[in-house]
């Protein structure tokens, strides 16, 4: 292949190395970044509403343990669990036809009737659903419900299908409420609740429900069971908030087996127990991110946050389609790869140019050697004055064309001497054709050379000499030659000697990464640590305020002590009194009782008399003894406990006198507390604002080592880049042939 066609297509072939090793290294990195800034965002986004759902759910846990233990809901738990039994055979029946049958509102706002005016069950409806009613709405709760230990749903808000019914042998006995009923009713232990995961309820028609139970106490007893149905719209609109995540991206709620349990805002279809994901690289339990691929069969960058509540296990992904998360790459790899095939274009034309500047003198000499050879002396020769080595070898070729030319002259001289003698004759002719064949001699063996220098081979010498006239064209070839060939392996040591060196800085420059890195990182946490250390200073200095406000509180307190203390000694003297005159009048109820006895047992005398007619006055006057009775025993007790209060009464005195004599010793003790906690507090505010100082630093510090981190990773992808460089060079040099002493004489420098 000639030199015209072998510069363009090394150039070509350098230039698609160099920009191809350099784009694919910034494409690779670029990838990695977009990948890494496009998991953080999803990791965020998911502790994030997993945070929001954590608390809503924890929030929901204690405001049913409010409810359970509130002595309105015991109350009202007693009001409708009385007025059941008055309903019939078919309570369930009668309640539907009551509250929702004859319902004059729509299915959802069945909850706005607050009773129906029928009997002791309505009544208790209205005296307590307007409590519940509000509740509710101020919660945002799906529905509140009342259930007794026989499975009975005494009270609903809502007024469901389930209000009224039995779970244990029902329609809904295998429903999630059914299952949070049972669990909360085998509570040992007092303030604990039962969650019931998301599962198709059929009173909503199948949609998805979800439930948290906890049992109604009073004094330790375990009355009944009260739930509550977790808002499905509550929960969308947590996980709906997608905000920032772009077109395709978005936050659900799924099981350990990839169920979704949340309705997305981004499919027409509801998608809660419908949809299922394939999270098996993003397991339950665990902070992870990973691809997985949707029902459609798109893979999704994903990530994963666990959610634990009522002894259940969730995943809050946060998912959004690699399409969409890498098309900025995308656009930047189409721009990539157009501006490398329009440098690659601008490097073949001007390697083109270059190489036909370089060749067509070559190409231009060697066919006018070949014509001089042939014996045509009237050749011109181009770029005679030229001051490189092609110049040198035009002017080595204008010695041979003036050589023809003195011998067309001794030719002519020949002619004009042919009456010369004829050994004379034969002598010039001799001399004649011997200086032809020299000439013609180093016409073919430069001819020789010059084709191989042109192949490339820099070790072309010419050993055997011309004549004398024609040897200094001889050296003249030589010496070009050689220096040519230093020239090239100059070229070629220098490329070994930049690679090398290229080499050094291209790990230094990755090594000084790696360490930048490091201490971006270190950085981050030193901040992230600081940051802490500041909230715990403040936390702390807010506390000592609040401790110095409540022990001058104490103080003052202890300082009204002594007051109380003699007040309450007088109370106890005046409960003392009030006892006796207690006394009395407890005898006055145990005369009473006992005549309302007589009186009772007359009138059960009377009503046996009148037969048939004074049965159901019998009855009432045997009820009438049986309290009267209960009365006198009642009084008994009480004068019993009367009696033993005075002497506990006393016992106080005794104890309450002691109370003033230590509050007098804590007045003393809250006092020195007062004046530490004051020094620590001053010495907190120190600590705050000189950690505020070393907080601003390390932020100015990071911002700084992110800029170094930034350049040293250009840095690197320069290094590299050159480096290809540097060796496309020395492949290309290393196609010359090079003479063995001239690399060794170059290795040696």
């Amino acid at each position: 292949m000639r030199i015209s066609r072998k510069l363009p297509l090394a150039a070509a072939v350098l230039t698609l190395l160099s920009i191809g090793a350099a784009s694919a290294v910034s494409l690779i990195v670029s990838a990695d970044t977009v990948t890494e800034q496009v998991m953080q965002k999803l990791e965020a986004t998911a502790d994030g509403r997993r945070n929001e759902a954590r608390t809503y759910l924890e929030g929901m846990k204690l405001d049913l343990l409010s409810l359970s233990t509130a002595m309105p809901t015991t109350q009202a738990f007693y009001g409708f669990a009385g007025a059941w039994g008055a309903l019939g055979k078919e309570p369930a029946k009668e309640l539907h036809a009551r509250y929702i049958t004859n319902n004059p509102n729509p299915p959802e706002s069945r909850f706005l009737l607050d009773t129906a005016k029928k009997d002791n069950f309505d009544r208790a409806h209205k005296q307590y659903h307007v409590t519940f009613r509000k509740h509710l709405e101020s919660q945002g709760y799906a529905d509140l419900y009342m259930i007794d230990p026989k499975g009975n749903v005494l009270y609903s808000v809502a007024k469901a299908e389930d209000f009224g019914t039995n779970l244990l042998d029902g329609s809904y006995k295998d429903s999630g409420l059914t299952t949070a009923f049972k669990e909360a009713l085998a509570l040992k232990e007092p303030g604990g609740i039962v969650f019931s995961d998301f599962s198709a309820y059929a009173a909503l028609d199948g949609a998805p429900a979800a439930f948290v139970a906890a049992p109604i106490t009073m004094n330790g007893r375990t009355l009944g069971i009260m739930a509550l149905r977790v808002p499905n719209a509550k929960i969308d609109a947590i996980f709906g908030n997608n905000k920032g995540l772009g077109d395709t991206g978005e936050t659900v709620l799924v099981r350990a087996d990839g169920t979704v349990l949340t309705d997305s805002a981004r499919t027409p279809e509801p998608d809660a127990l419908k949809t299922r994901l394939d999270i098996t690289g993003l397991p339950v339990g665990s902070e992870t991110h990973g691809t997985i691929v949707d029902a459609a069969g798109a893979d999704l960058y994903a990530a994963a946050s666990p959610l634990s509540f009522g002894g259940t296990d969730w995943s809050v992904i946060a998912k959004i389609t690699k399409a969409e998360a890498t098309a900025g790459l995308m656009r930047g790899t189409l721009i990539v790869l157009g501006l490398t095939a329009a440098i690659i274009g601008l490097a073949i034309l001007a390697a083109t140019i270059f190489s036909r500047a370089l060749t067509r003198p070559i190409h231009q000499l060697v066919k006018a050697m070949t014509e001089l050879a042939a014996g045509n002396t009237e050749i011109a020769l181009p770029k005679e004055n030229r001051a490189d080595e092609i110049g040198d070898m035009v002017r080595s070729v204008a010695v041979f064309r003036a050589a023809a030319l003195d011998k067309d002259a001794l030719e002519r001289s020949s002619a004009e001497s042919r009456d010369s003698t004829a050994r004379e004759q034969r002598a010039q002719e001799e001399a004649k054709a011997a200086q032809q064949r020299q000439v013609q001699q180093a016409v073919e063996t430069l001819g020789a050379a010059l084709e191989r220098l042109s192949a490339g081979d820099l070790s072309t010498v010419i050993d055997h000499e011309f004549s004398d006239g024609l040897d200094e064209l001889r050296m003249d070839f030589n010496t070009s030659v050689r220096r040519l060939a230093e020239t090239i392996a100059a070229v070629s040591s220098n490329a070994r000697s930049i690679d090398g060196k290229v080499a050094h800085v291209d790990a230094a420059a990755r090594d000084m990464a790696e360490r930048t890195e490091s201490q971006v990182a270190a950085l981050e946490r030193t901040t992230e640590a600081v940051g802490q250390m500041m909230e715990a200073i403040r936390s702390s200095t807010a506390r000592a305020g609040e401790a110095s406000r409540m022990a001058t509180e104490a103080k003052s307190s202890t300082d009204l002590s002594s007051t109380v203390v003699s007040d309450a000694v007088s109370a106890m003297e005046r409960i003392e009194g009030a006892s006796r005159e207690i006394s009395n009048i407890i005898n006055v109820i145990d005369q009473i009782a006992f005549q309302t006895n007589l009186l009772a047992l007359n009138a059960g005398v009377e009503a046996a008399r009148a037969g048939d007619a004074g049965k159901g006055f019998a009855v009432v006057a045997q009820e009438v003894r049986e309290l009267a009775q209960r009365s006198a025993n009642a009084a008994k007790d009480i004068k019993a406990l009367i009696t033993k209060s005075g002497v506990e009464v006393a016992k106080g005195v005794d104890l309450v006198q002691q109370t003033g004599s230590a509050l007098s010793g804590i007045a003393e003790q809250v006092t020195r507390i007062n004046d530490h906690i004051h020094s620590i507090a001053a010495a907190a505010n120190q600590q705050s604002s000189s950690l505020g100082d070393i907080s601003r630093s390390m932020n100015a510090m990071e911002q700084v080592t992110a800029q170094n981190r930034q350049a040293v990773s250009q840095t690197a992808a320069g290094m590299s880049g050159l480096a290809g460089d540097t060796r496309s060079l020395a492949a290309i040099v290393e196609r010359f042939n090079v003479p063995k002493d001239v690399a060794q004489d170059r290795a040696a420098a």
